[in-house]
């Protein structure tokens, strides 16, 4: 069973106070768990359906992409790492499990690891 967060779950716990960059990380260590256990095209597509989804800072930050500190790695302007690990996931949707899921899974760890430390960045400024 895939265990992917819905942008209702993403709305509620970012109105009941939860951090918008904890809830995105958590996005995708929950993307990162399903990849893990996928074994068909449709287990991919209902992943990238997942991944899709709003996060939290899109809300908090109303939408005004240029002003988001997920900007580089979201924009559609240039190949910023979320695109780069959707066309990837787009050739999973089509092909399942004959590919090895150690490409998308280290994509997947390196945006991860960039919104970690975006995060830090973030909380560095604030304080």
């Amino acid at each position: 069973m895939l265990n992917l967060m819905s942008f209702e779950e993403t709305i509620k716990r970012y109105e009941a106070g939860e951090n918008a960059f904890a809830l995105a990380i958590e996005k995708w260590e929950r993307i990162r768990g399903a990849i893990r256990t996928a074994h068909s095209p449709q287990h991919f597509v209902l992943i990238a359906q997942g991944a899709l989804i709003k996060v939290a800072l899109c809300i908090q930050f109303n939408d005004a992409c240029h002003l988001c500190p997920l900007e580089t790695i979201c924009t559609r302007e240039t190949e910023g790492l979320f695109g780069t690990v959707m066309r990837v996931m787009q050739a999973y949707c089509v092909a399942g499990d004959i590919l090895p899921q150690s490409a998308l899974l280290d994509l997947v760890n390196q945006l991860i690891a960039e919104l970690k430390a975006r995060k830090a960045e973030f909380m560095k400024l604030r304080h």
